[in-house]
């Protein structure tokens, strides 16, 4: 929606035939956006505001019923092109390492971010804050430093220990050194009259970090622990997605007409439902078919670039035999005719359906999460880089949360606890020089005896 037409000025005829300006002084280029202050009222985000500025009335294709017939058709037709290319290309990343899908889940965070932080933009009122745009990215950097940087020094260090084995020994120093850097900062930018601004905006981007760097941390930790922990999730979020929306497309609101969320009145309950058991078949098979493949399913560890990969096959992974107890195999054989004993299965398979469930229900919300911004700012979406989906968020607005849901799912239900050599040799090599002597000499006379 284009917020000029709420400032432009309207002539309304009088009784006696005169006309008279009603609304204020149109606003100048650069001061079209909305002067976003937490000391307003959100009046914005009232039902009725909401469908003065937005087209609640559109289907669940998301298209106006002003639309002609050929227009809804045109935007799928669009739609699935491109969406076709970007899972493509998702594939092409998946097809090179584990390194250059990090760095593409980190662009990710670098693109959302930038959309976020737009947002709230105000070129006219920050341009009189002396480098407070500069200071959200420093903030943003200093995050990245703190997650990512520890893995990438330590590895730099087998092959430049006397350069980088001080940013390894002290990586928690150097973070905080950053963030108080980043907090004096903050407050020497402070203005008058701009006091409450800033401050709505620090926390508008701390906010954004919390959301997607952090989130983001865990997604990148599952891509280590097995690429299928990334592959699986992320595809059951993307075929959830796909099947909501032609679920919606061609049933929507023909069989329950209540809307499914006020929101997010493009979304339907026929498109919910019919995603949710789509998804359920869809993650039971894929799981299988993924688990074929040692690329997918081992841990990368200390494997090289483009290395390939091989490893014991975890037990979660694993054809199992289940045993039905006896008194239960007896009723099923007596009223039921079934004479079933056991059976076999994947643990995996019925992990992807608890996945499943959980990306069906519960991450969608994310989405729901990300309508009620777009709402409260009066935008259609984050950004237009991909023509027919919107921005870099509006394409992983559910999968932050499904990140983090796996992480702790993996971590609690399958993870064995077992000793990871990896992040032994990594605290050895944060000692001193004498001291790994003295650990390398210790474990030569244990193996020894």
């Amino acid at each position: 929606m284009d917020i000029r037409n709420r400032n432009k000025p309207s002539n309304t005829t009088t009784s006696n035939g005169s006309t008279a300006n009603t609304t204020e002084k149109s606003l100048s280029p650069q001061q079209e956006k909305r002067y976003f202050d937490s000391s307003k009222d959100d009046e914005s985000s009232s039902e009725d505001e909401v469908g003065k500025n937005l087209k609640t009335n559109a289907g669940a294709d998301n298209s106006s019923a002003a639309d002609p017939p050929f227009a809804k058709w045109k935007k799928l037709i669009v739609r699935s092109i491109i969406g076709a290319f970007m899972i493509a290309f998702f594939a092409l990343i998946l097809n090179t390492d584990h390194f250059v899908v990090s760095l593409f889940v980190i662009a990710i965070q670098l693109l959302v971010f930038k959309e976020m932080i737009s947002v709230r933009y105000l070129e006219a009122k920050e341009k009189k804050i002396p480098r407070f745009r500069t200071l959200n990215w420093f903030f943003l950097l200093s995050s990245f430093f703190y997650f990512y940087a520890k893995p990438i020094l330590v590895k730099l260090t087998h092959y430049y220990p006397d350069l980088f084995q001080h940013f390894v020994r002290y990586h928690l120093w150097h973070s905080f050194s950053l963030y108080v850097i980043g907090f004096v900062s903050f407050t020497f930018t402070l203005r008058k009259g701009s006091y409450r601004y800033q401050f709505s905006q620090l926390t508008w981007t701390l906010m954004t970090l919390l959301l997607v760097v952090v989130q983001s941390n865990f997604l990148i930790s599952n891509i280590y622990t097995g690429l299928i922990w990334f592959i699986l999730p992320v595809s059951i979020i993307v075929c959830n997605d796909i099947f909501a929306y032609f679920n919606g497309f061609f049933f929507g609101k023909k069989f329950i007409h209540k809307p499914f969320m006020k929101i997010s009145p493009n979304k339907t309950w026929e498109g919910f439902i019919g995603a949710t058991f789509c998804t359920l078949i869809f993650a039971y098979y894929f799981a299988g078919f993924l688990i074929q493949y040692d690329w997918i399913t081992c841990p990368k560890g200390d494997g090289n670039f483009l290395e390939p990969l091989h490893c014991v096959t975890d037990p979660v992974f694993l054809m199992k035999e289940f045993v039905i107890p006896p008194e239960i195999s007896s009723v099923l054989s007596k009223y039921l005719g079934l004479h079933i004993t056991s059976f076999s299965f994947i643990p995996i398979q019925l992990h992807a359906l608890v996945l499943a469930l959980f990306g069906s229900l519960i991450a969608p919300f994310g989405g729901f999460f990300a309508s009620g911004i777009k709402r409260a700012y009066k935008i259609k979406d984050f950004d237009n880089i991909f023509p027919g989906h919107g921005g870099v968020t509006d394409r992983t607005d559910c999968q932050f949360i499904m990140g983090l849901f796996i992480y702790v799912y993996y971590s609690t239900f399958i993870k064995t606890y077992e000793v990871d050599p990896s992040q032994i040799i990594q605290a050895i090599m944060m000692l001193p020089i004498d001291e790994r002597i003295k650990i390398i000499d210790k474990v030569k006379s244990t193996l020894m005896n």
